[in-house]
């Protein structure tokens, strides 16, 4: 098993009397890494089963205290799918304040919303990323990191699609997971009349990755209102398929109203949704590729610094533009994303310097390891 920075974090963070939530896409690896923390005095609960699911729907203290009580360590998998599950982890946790729970889901829209209210100052939760660039590092040498850069642009960092070495099962793997978050996630979670659509919009969504999204030209594609394309875009952003940036400016009620850049957190789902798999040199989406890979691993890079700056990107009035913006404590740090390109012109940095920005790197394949590895 590939070693996960989180599992120090969480190993550290569970001896601290809160419930620790793992939140994340699925297959990233959030059961594979729940199950390091097994041992003599540890159950593990999956609530992908029904019998499961339904012991853990009760407030009835008696039969909560049955599941847990012989245990010093609890594990409750994909909680999500529990019903009122916030209200129950309160129980738990009130009632046995010196016992470990580790709660797992993957789905940020169902778990979030109904445990952040019940589990006010009771927990603490991550986010578990596909495999960074920093992780893999700990199972290659720089030379052979280096050579699968190709692999990560087009086949993504998902733990199975990193240790399957065949390239046919790989496609099959991705479009297998892309099916589950289309039909497993997003349809259990909203009643949609027309599946299709959703499939449609995400297809559009990977074919302008660094652009600007409109909402209203989305709309028009597909023949649906403008809230339910910003409605089908946040939902996919729940599920963990999805970020999005939001335009850096000073007056950021405004910049909430603005239109947004969206990014996926793997490239190669984005590439399934497509059904593009072609080798770099045959492909007219290089760059797109690259600042969707250099953004989501800059995130990851901070996540594992544990940093949380806000993320923006930047476009003047007359074009000039930085892909990603972080800040954080007022200072703002710019990220320029270009696969081969090794100098940036002067003038955009006299234009990032005049809206009080700090540092501006480039971030090319040439120095892509030294900006985002974690040592």
């Amino acid at each position: 098993m590939i070693k996960r920075y989180l599992q120090k974090i969480i190993e550290n963070s569970l001896n601290k009397g809160k419930i620790v939530i793992l939140y994340g896409p699925r297959q990233v690896g959030k059961t594979t890494l729940a199950q390091t923390f097994m041992s003599d005095t540890t159950i593990l609960y999956n609530c992908d089963r029904g019998e499961t699911r339904n012991a853990f729907e009760t407030t009835n203290l008696t039969a909560l205290s049955s599941l847990v009580e012989p245990y010093e360590r609890v594990i409750i998998d994909e909680a999500q799918r529990v019903r009122d599950i916030g209200l129950t982890l309160k129980i738990l946790i009130d009632t046995y304040p010196k016992k470990q729970f580790l709660v797992t889901g993957s789905s940020s829209l169902d778990l979030a919303n109904r445990v952040v209210e019940p589990l006010t100052g009771r927990h603490f939760s991550f986010l578990m990323y596909p495999l960074s660039l920093s992780e893999l590092q700990n199972e290659c040498d720089p030379i052979a990191l280096r050579e699968q850069l190709a692999e990560r642009l087009i086949y993504g960092s998902y733990p199975d699609i990193v240790t399957t070495k065949n390239m046919s099962d790989r496609e099959q793997l991705l479009r297998e997971l892309r099916d589950s978050f289309l039909l497993k996630d997003i349809l259990t979670i909203e009643r949609i009349k027309q599946p299709h659509l959703i499939l449609d919009l995400l297809q559009a969504v990977a074919l302008q990755i660094g652009q600007e999204a409109s909402y209203e030209e989305l709309a028009t594609l597909l023949g649906l209102h403008k809230q339910t394309i910003k409605k089908y875009l946040n939902l996919c952003e729940e599920i963990f398929l999805l970020t999005s940036l939001r335009p850096y400016t000073t007056n950021q009620r405004q910049s909430i109203r603005k239109k947004r850049k969206y990014y996926f957190l793997d490239l190669g789902l984005r590439n399934a949704l497509i059904n593009n798999f072609n080798p770099l040199d045959l492909r007219g989406d290089v760059g797109a590729l690259w600042e969707n890979f250099c953004v989501i691993e800059r995130m990851k890079h901070n996540a594992q610094l544990r940093r949380q700056p806000n993320y923006y990107f930047w476009r003047s009035y007359t074009g000039q533009e930085i892909d990603l913006i972080e800040e954080a404590g007022g200072t703002l740090s710019g990220f320029e994303m270009k696969y081969k390109k090794d100098v940036l012109p002067t003038a955009i940095h006299h234009a990032f310097a005049d809206i009080g920005g700090r540092t501006l790197t480039l971030v090319n394949k040439e120095n892509l390891f030294s900006t985002l590895l974690v040592s």
